[in-house]
């Protein structure tokens, strides 16, 4: 493989570091019960960033040999992502069972509307002839950034509007993997439709934005007062009375 910068090497250590903290801190307190697929997802980046930076420095690994290894880590990426976005949801509206259920059939429809655009855009995408695999790949990772972002629109503009606790580790967790899949949005539409001209430059954008949300949940984290706000001090958004509604008209 290509040799990389200092800047490549810190951009691809760094936020992976950072998750072996998230992880013992995890296991310290007693969030695994409370985030099982969030603590999977931050594992498994440990163990995959470890396993492909290897394969990378590896004279006996080829490039097609890295990107098999990496589309399969990227279908697991995809899976623990989207049980993320429903972990977060169930954790924020644990005690109202009414908004819940509201949620997921908001979710359902916010799906079906994201999987059409998703379908759409891989679609249209355009495909290099020298590099057909790499373009696919690309095209998969930009129809799920599609889907994610709008559904962490969904997640933080629901509870935005509800009132619920913008300073909770679930909203921490939503909000970094939010910024993630938008910017991700943004870099792999400009790389499918520019094609490999731009060499490392969105690279370098997604790899630094993913250290960015890393840190977010770090700070989340070790923010013990703060993830301890609970939804219930907010007593003017009737939540209470809306759950007790929503209850019984989806009964």
């Amino acid at each position: 493989m290509a040799p990389h910068s200092f800047l490549w090497h810190y951009l691809w250590i760094a936020p992976h570091a950072l998750q072996i903290i998230i992880a013992i801190v995890m296991m310290r307190r007693g969030l695994l019960r409370e985030f099982p697929v969030f603590f999977s997802y931050t594992v498994f980046q440990i163990v995959e960033g470890g396993t492909l930076f290897i394969l990378d420095h590896s004279a006996a690994v080829s490039g097609y040999q890295y990107w098999c290894v990496h589309s399969v880590g990227l279908a697991i990426d995809i899976v623990l992502r989207f049980a993320i976005i429903f972990e977060v949801v169930r954790t924020v509206f644990r005690n109202y069972p009414g908004l819940e259920h509201l949620c997921r059939i908001i979710f359902r429809g916010a799906v079906a509307v994201l999987l059409v655009a998703a379908i759409t855009v891989a679609a249209r995408a355009p495909e290099f002839g020298m590099f057909p695999f790499l373009t696919r790949i690309h095209v998969v990772d930009l129809s799920v950034d599609v889907m994610q972002s709008g559904l962490m629109i969904v997640v933080l503009g629901f509870s935005s509007y509800l009132g619920l606790s913008s300073r909770s580790f679930p909203y921490g967790i939503a909000a970094g993997l939010g910024i993630f899949s938008s910017v991700g949005l943004a870099a792999e539409a400009m790389r499918v439709w520019t094609g490999p001209v731009a060499g490392y430059a969105f690279d370098f954008v997604t790899m630094a934005t993913y250290h960015c949300c890393v840190v977010i949940w770090v700070v989340y984290l070790l923010a013990p007062e703060t993830a301890r706000s609970s939804v219930k001090e907010l007593p003017e958004n009737a939540l209470e009375q809306w759950n007790a509604e929503l209850r019984r008209l989806l009964q």
